[in-house]
């Protein structure tokens, strides 16, 4: 990404290989490298994403998404969802700015409290000293919240031109 910024300047493009003559062999060979990497790269890690949303529905207390006669619903609506998102958005730049800026929170924030105190609860029982302790880091779900709206915020001042640092100001 580095060599294209360095190659393109400014006037690069989200995907690097869109800069490229349509007939550059290099450009081709990294086209299908891109696409056989996708191809073959995207079931490994939708099995991770479906298993990973499995375990954590069970941690929440959830277990019918979990439910072996559930899966090939879970697996129908999770790949509908992300064509639809693939149709609807042309540049992985929105795609990447928002995940990042949702899903970094709620892995660093959100859903670490809220497990562990699931876990304390179902493990030592909901009027355990453990779990009372535990539950103090919840206040870190707020916290994330608000980072992940403000995430949120500037990537949809970024993406449509509403970003104050790229606006010209008079004087």
């Amino acid at each position: 990404m580095c060599a294209g910024y360095m190659t393109f300047g400014d006037t690069a493009q989200c995907n690097i290989l869109l800069n490229y003559h349509p007939h550059d062999v290099l450009a081709l060979l990294g086209r299908w490298a891109t696409a056989c990497s996708t191809l073959f790269g995207f079931p490994l890690v939708f099995n991770g994403a479906r298993e990973g949303f499995k375990n954590a529905a069970m941690a929440l207390d959830q277990p019918s998404i979990s439910d072996p006669k559930n899966h090939v619903k879970l697996v129908v609506v999770m790949l509908s969802c992300a064509c639809m998102l693939a149709i609807l958005v042309d540049d992985i730049k929105v795609i990447v700015g928002y995940s990042g800026a949702v899903l970094g929170s709620l892995l660093v924030y959100i859903c670490p409290p809220i497990l562990y105190a699931n876990i304390l609860k179902r493990y030592f029982g909901p009027e355990s000293l453990e779990y009372k302790r535990g539950r103090r880091n919840l206040i870190l779900v707020p916290f994330g919240t608000s980072i992940a709206v403000v995430g949120v915020i500037v990537n949809y001042r970024q993406n449509y031109g509403l970003d104050s640092s790229s606006s010209v100001e008079g004087g």
